[in-house]
């Protein structure tokens, strides 16, 4: 595994339409000093607010990972935060003139491609990873997170949600394979009956076929059936899933269990994680 810090070689930008506000909006990543960490910046409000990207300052989980406070938020930005864990980026400043990113395709792929362009260069400050000592686990209903010990990163992570179209799938993830070609391409998803209710609560405004899954009773609408993967809907559950696992504040080296996780459980399992390291226990930064 990586010894030394990382950030990117120059200023890179990226353009697109918003998942839930569908407005235009542009993204720019800038590098950052060692220690700097994931840094968020509203520019388009007047006093361009910040955001750490850590589990503390998550304030919803609506479909997407949420940060900020009562007044000033900044939404869905765990597909960003993804590609940032899945390329190895500790230190990066994001400038963003909206409320959101730009959904893209709705995969990791183009933030990727973006990232990659501006090169990534070694800093020489030391990485010091989030570890563990012994197992542990977060259980809610049929949701399992567990977190075992582990030389280094990996993820098993499983899929079921009981529906003709979209049955059990599961996939094994580490940092050995390849991210930007087993993770990053694959796309969210949803099932069309809950459009309607997105909308009415005034989200997924920029959502479309371009940039979503959507599955039915009579299996996936998307022109053609497209799937980029015959897994593509638990590989996208690793995409999101290695985006909150960022807001630990440092790389996770442990292996992950996760059954039919989704943001709102990523991020319980990762605040109770946080506090049970504050107890007197084997959980550890090294």
């Amino acid at each position: 595994m990586r010894k030394k810090q990382r950030t990117i070689n120059k200023q890179v930008s990226l353009t697109g339409v918003g998942l839930h506000t569908g407005r235009k909006c542009k993204v720019q990543f800038i590098p950052a000093k060692e220690n700097e960490g994931i840094k968020f910046i509203r520019r388009d409000l007047p006093d361009r607010p910040l955001f750490l990207a850590q589990v503390e300052k998550v304030v919803d989980v609506v479909r997407g990972t949420t940060l900020g406070s009562m007044d000033n938020r900044i939404y869905t930005i765990e597909h960003v935060l993804s590609a940032l864990n899945g390329l190895g980026i500790d230190n990066v400043l994001i400038e963003i003139d909206d409320s959101e990113p730009p959904v893209c395709d709705g995969s990791a792929k183009e933030i990727v491609d973006v990232l990659l362009s501006a090169g990534i260069v070694e800093q020489s400050a030391s990485l010091n990873y989030f570890t563990v000592d012994s197992p542990f686990e977060y259980i809610s209903n049929k949701t399992l997170i567990r977190v075992e010990p582990s030389d280094a990163m990996e993820i098993e992570c499983e899929v079921d949600y009981e529906h003709p179209h979209l049955k059990k799938q599961t996939l094994r993830f580490t940092d050995k394979d390849d991210y930007s070609k087993e993770i990053a391409p694959a796309r969210t998803y949803c099932f069309d009956y809950e459009i309607e209710a997105l909308k009415k609560r005034g989200l997924a405004k920029g959502g479309s076929l371009d940039n979503a899954i959507v599955v039915g009773p009579t299996g996936v609408y998307n022109p053609g059936s497209f799937l980029r993967f015959e897994d593509e809907f638990v590989r996208h559950k690793v995409l999101d899933l290695m985006g909150d696992l960022m807001l630990l504040g440092l790389p996770l080296k442990a292996k992950v269990i996760a059954k039919r996780c989704g943001h709102g459980h990523n991020i319980n399992f990762l605040k109770q994680l946080l506090r049970e390291r504050q107890r007197p226990s084997p959980i550890s930064v090294g």
